[in-house]
């Protein structure tokens, strides 16, 4: 088991340092770069699950102004259902030794429990967005990545680096230390688990995105500084699907994230893409729904 885990942990790092490594080009990223029209073969791929997708954009120049941030070979995990950051450091650590600087979504697993039932990914958009945006804000050039880590955290996290034995042997350079946390506590998750809406339940009304009501998720998130660039986007089973509702601007339960403007590539492990019934697919449902045009320029890998 061990070894088998071992293995595929490899397996991913290797996929992860090709794709990244095609990161130094200039790309504007659309949504439309990862979406597979899945009407012509939906009874025959009902419910797929691939086991691993890369994409990454083509220039365009078409549907308004496209952000002229340069790339930044840096990364974000998004975690699975049911997982948070703790079961992704691993990743992490291994990329940013081949130096790759990734951290991982700040949050444990229970931050789930909201969405349980297939209900809104709002509380997990709203953690992605969090994330996406301090990296970006943060990394600049990737050349010159440790000088700006290392000013970056020499004042703001000197006393965090000396509260216990393990924090102060964590380096500067060590992105996951760029990302602040945020405020999130018991009555939070039981006001979200409230009142999230969608899912069997259908709370709020429906079960589909179209439909949800207007609702703010709780936690405080500290605002980012003014982004230098784009990053990638790595999200781990349900993670992957919701990064694609992230890349959207159509509005998803109240907010378009429009995170297209601050990611330049997506990596999805082990996503589930494909339609399929249920309350649990309905915000994979929507995120087909946005069907790659062909005269847009952007390509699926």
């Amino acid at each position: 088991m061990k070894m088998a885990a071992t293995t595929f942990l490899g397996f991913m790092r290797i996929v992860l340092v090709l794709v990244l490594a095609l990161t130094h080009h200039a790309h504007a990223f659309s949504t439309s770069s990862i979406i597979h029209n899945h009407r012509n073969n939906d009874n025959a791929n009902k419910g797929a699950i691939p086991s691993l997708t890369a994409c990454h954009a083509t220039p365009s120049h078409q549907g308004g102004s496209i952000s002229s941030l340069p790339d930044i070979r840096a990364a974000v995990i998004v975690p699975g259902f049911l997982t948070g950051k703790d079961e992704f450091l691993a990743l992490s650590k291994s990329l940013n030794n081949m130096g790759i600087p990734t951290v991982v979504v700040p949050m444990p697993n229970w931050h789930w429990l909201p969405c349980l039932g297939g209900r809104s990914m709002r509380p997990m958009l709203e953690r992605i967005d969090f994330t996406v945006r301090h990296l970006a804000g943060v990394a600049g050039n990737l050349a010159d990545f440790e000088r700006t880590t290392s000013e970056g955290l020499e004042k703001s996290l000197e006393d965090a680096l000396q509260k216990s034995d393990d924090e102060s042997k964590k380096t500067t350079t060590d992105p996951q230390l760029l990302i602040p946390n945020f405020s999130y506590n018991v009555f939070d998750c039981y006001q979200d688990f409230r009142n999230n809406p969608g899912g069997v339940l259908e709370v709020g009304g429906s079960a589909k995105v179209e439909k949800y009501p207007l609702w703010n998720p709780k936690g405080s998130f500290p605002s980012a500084p003014e982004p230098m660039g784009k990053v990638a986007l790595i999200g781990h089973s349900a993670g992957g699907w919701i990064c694609r509702a992230y890349l959207s601007d159509r509005n998803y339960g109240g907010k378009s994230y429009g995170g297209n403007q601050l990611v330049h590539s997506l990596i999805t492990l082990g996503s589930p893409h494909g339609n399929a019934p249920g309350a649990a697919f309905k915000g994979v449902e929507w995120v087909n729904s946005e069907i790659m045009d062909s005269s847009s320029g952007f390509r699926a890998l």
